[in-house]
């Protein structure tokens, strides 16, 4: 609504085409729903951060004594193969174990999210493992958080969260 003199707005219309029409509609004009990605981006960096801290002393501990041992192309055979499918196995393996005993994982925690399942407590570790499958790659992360806000109406859920009734609250 304009006003008919000045053509400036002069207050919001509660019809339903005022409505948010998608969650990508509601990111782009709701500050609710633009804090809370930004606490979702922010917690799943912390978490990123925390799980490569493990993974490099981890791959120190093994590169060290496979180096002294059997030399270098022991070592480039294990960190080309081996490594790369370990470190992700370990990723999604963090997100499900935290979210099915804790309800959250470190990153969440510190920005008081918290997954819950649609009974109204933590995930099951069926629930968790398919709303975390799309973490096994970052380019499925953005097409799982992409097709769940164009698909909904609510901007707080993922498309696989959809599939298994999971929110993240916070």
């Amino acid at each position: 609504m304009f006003c008919a003199n000045c053509g400036a707005p002069v207050g919001r219309s509660s019809s339903p085409s005022d409505a948010a029409l998608s969650g990508i509609d509601a990111l782009m004009k709701q500050p609710a729903a633009q804090s809370y990605w930004t606490k979702r981006l922010l917690a799943f960096v912390i978490d990123v951060i925390i799980v490569v801290i493990i993974l490099v002393v981890a791959a120190a501990l093994i590169a060290i004594p496979t180096l002294v041992l059997s030399g270098t192309a022991a070592l480039t055979s294990l960190f080309a193969g081996v490594f790369p499918i370990a470190a992700g196995l370990i990723i999604f393996l963090y997100f499900i174990v935290a979210e099915v005993t804790r309800g959250a994982t470190i990153g969440k925690q510190i920005f008081h999210l918290k997954v819950v399942g649609p009974s109204g407590g933590n995930p099951t570790f069926v629930q968790s493992l398919v709303r975390n499958l799309s973490k096994i790659y970052w380019i499925l992360l953005l097409i799982d958080v992409v097709v769940g806000l164009a698909t909904s109406k609510q901007y707080n859920q993922k498309f696989s969260d959809h599939l298994v009734g999971t929110t993240v609250a916070g």
